[in-house]
């Protein structure tokens, strides 16, 4: 046919509301375009890059390319995860496509993170469109003379919904900072995709489910969680976290005994683990904490004694361990 019409609205939406793309699209229609395209007199060059690592939704787009098109540039961008990334340039030539892939990628993380925010009292994310740079929106910010999102600071801002998971393709993030929000839902975001996680703060909202994976964020500082609505356990791996500075997870709802891991935080400032359903004995490990200004495990079901190491602490200012039944250690 003279006329080749690519329709990926249904499709793309598809893939957008977090569903799989069907398996026809990602495995046959993009080669069956590929083919159709290379054949064309009027495409000037098919290049392939094999380098995206995960999905780009696109929704309400339709693609068409004619015989009789001005010789202006085509783009498609298709992305898939571990497929391919198609890129079709017309007769000109658009190295800013080739060279800003990881921009887009941040792009349309952010974009994916607005369409799941079903409040905005403030209109916070007015902005947040194509009149300006993405670097340029409100909350965001970028590593300085690139475009890559290094922090989204949206704190206080009374947004409600849930945190979009393709939030984990701001690979070079290093602060993500939502307390005082609205937040709600389970946490669906690959934090391995996030080494340079530095403060996630989330503090105030109403995620659930488990604590998130964050082992591999090991220059995290700042975990603050508090007055959410997470249940389990605390994971030991917080542990390994050799650089965190502040802990705070008041007022969730995790059981357990507190992870004698925690003894190897060098850098732990500040511990908070009060009005929690902690149970057991509190670690006598946690008085080599010689650092340690603030540590807190009230209102838990924490039984045993004090460890007498915890009156070591030269650098502590606040120590509360009221409303349970520990008993104090004679001296």
């Amino acid at each position: 046919a003279d006329n080749i019409s690519v329709t990926m609205v249904e499709t793309m939406s598809h893939c957008c509301n977090h569903q799989p793309c069907p398996s026809i699209w990602k495995y046959e229609s993009i080669h069956k375009l590929k083919d159709k395209f290379s054949r064309r007199e009027s495409i000037h060059k098919l290049k392939t890059l094999n380098s995206c690592s995960s999905m780009f939704c696109i929704t309400n787009w339709t693609a068409m390319a004619t015989t009789g098109w001005s010789p202006q540039p085509l783009v498609f961008l298709l992305c898939f995860s571990s497929f391919t990334f198609i890129v079709v340039l017309g007769q000109g030539e658009v190295p800013s496509a080739l060279v800003s892939l990881s921009n887009v990628t941040d792009q349309f993380a952010l974009l994916s993170f607005k369409s799941l925010v079903t409040k905005d009292l403030y209109n916070v994310l007015s902005n947040w469109n194509s009149n300006i740079s993405f670097c340029d929106w409100n909350g965001v910010s970028c590593v300085h003379g690139s475009q890559r999102v290094v922090a989204l600071k949206l704190s206080g801002k009374a947004l409600e919904g849930t945190l979009s998971p393709y939030s984990s393709n701001l690979s070079f993030l290093q602060v993500l900072d939502l307390s005082g929000d609205s937040f709600h839902g389970h946490l669906l975001v690959d934090f391995s995709h996030l080494p340079l996680l530095e403060n996630f703060s989330i503090r105030k909202n109403n995620f659930e489910g488990l604590i998130p994976q964050l082992s591999h964020c090991q220059g995290l500082q700042i975990l603050s969680a508090q007055d959410n609505q997470f249940s389990g356990s605390i994971p030991e791996f917080l542990g390994s976290l050799l650089e965190l500075k502040i802990l705070n997870l008041y007022g969730n709802r995790p059981k357990g005994t507190i992870p004698v891991s925690f003894a190897n935080l060098s850098k732990l400032e500040f511990l908070n683990i009060g009005k929690n359903h902690m149970q057991g004995n509190i670690p006598s490990k946690l008085g080599s904490k010689t650092q340690l200004t603030f540590f807190s495990v009230e209102m838990n079901n924490l039984t045993g004694t004090l460890p007498e190491s915890l009156f070591n602490l030269s650098a502590l200012q606040n120590l509360s361990f009221r409303d349970q039944s520990t008993n104090k250690a004679s001296p």
